[in-house]
């Protein structure tokens, strides 16, 4: 979280002309409140079991249309077992990496749209983020330039 995945998603999304979509703006927009609504009435159990749904939604729309797609996946999304594997079998997938402090330099002081925000959270997905197929510093980079970089290599996808 706070890695611009969204940023750069939509910046990835304009230039290589395919459809964006956000997936924390997905849970919301599906479940009609805001995910630390959902996280206080249904735990994180509850609202990882919704993310996995509406990956499979956003996957199922992507097979019946034949579109590639941007998306931009939720902070701990990788962390769901079957979302994982689908994912970095099925997919590209990249890893904007920063430092928890740059991180934390971008997300602000306002965390309360961030529940799970925490260091020992970032630390315990680590090794999980590293398991993407591609991974991108972003570090001192706008969002325009790590879009960029990404469509580099996502010619050959």
């Amino acid at each position: 979280m706070g890695s611009g995945k969204s940023s750069v998603g939509r910046k990835l999304s304009a230039l290589l002309g395919f459809p964006f979509i956000d997936l924390d703006e997905y849970v919301e927009h599906k479940k009609g409140c805001s995910i630390p609504d959902i996280i206080s009435a249904e735990g994180e159990e509850g609202f990882r079991a919704l993310e996995a749904e509406c990956v499979r939604d956003v996957i199922i729309m992507r097979q019946l249309t034949g579109e590639n797609l941007v998306l931009a996946l939720g902070g701990g999304t990788l962390c769901i077992g079957a979302v994982r594997d689908f994912i970095l079998n099925n997919t590209s997938c990249v890893y904007l990496k920063a430092s928890f402090d740059a991180i934390r330099e971008r997300v602000g002081e306002d965390l309360s749209s961030r529940p799970l925000f925490s260091e020992e959270l970032y630390q315990k997905r680590l090794s999980v983020y590293e398991m993407a197929e591609h991974i991108v510093d972003t570090e001192g980079k706008t969002a325009d330039t790590v879009a960029e970089e990404i469509k580099l290599f996502s010619v050959s996808l």
